[in-house]
């Protein structure tokens, strides 16, 4: 691979970590928050999977300023995937 694009591939991964870190942040704002009635509804040792639309309708403006930028990250990643033809096994999406 060549650096230019051995470096996009960096850049979209450095993206892919930070969607990541900002929908953990969603998650905690809104169980610490408006979600708050859900804190603890997972017993110590399990686990379960929150998809961005179990908060897209709450109504925190900090979570939904958070959803906005994550919807814009991750419309990036791909147009950046799309126009250098970076195929999704170069890159970890699964973090």
């Amino acid at each position: 691979m060549n650096p230019y694009r051995e470096q996009i591939v960096i850049a979209i991964q450095d993206m892919i970590t930070t969607r990541h870190n900002l929908f953990d942040n969603i998650v905690n704002l809104s169980l610490k928050g408006e979600l708050n009635h859900l804190e603890g509804f997972v017993d110590v040792g399990e686990t379960y999977e929150f998809k961005m639309n179990h908060f897209r309708g709450v109504e925190d403006p900090n979570v939904k300023a958070l959803i906005k930028i994550c919807d814009v990250i991750e419309s990036k990643i791909f147009i950046l995937m799309d126009e250098n033809e970076i195929d999704y096994n170069e890159v970890d999406f699964e973090l």
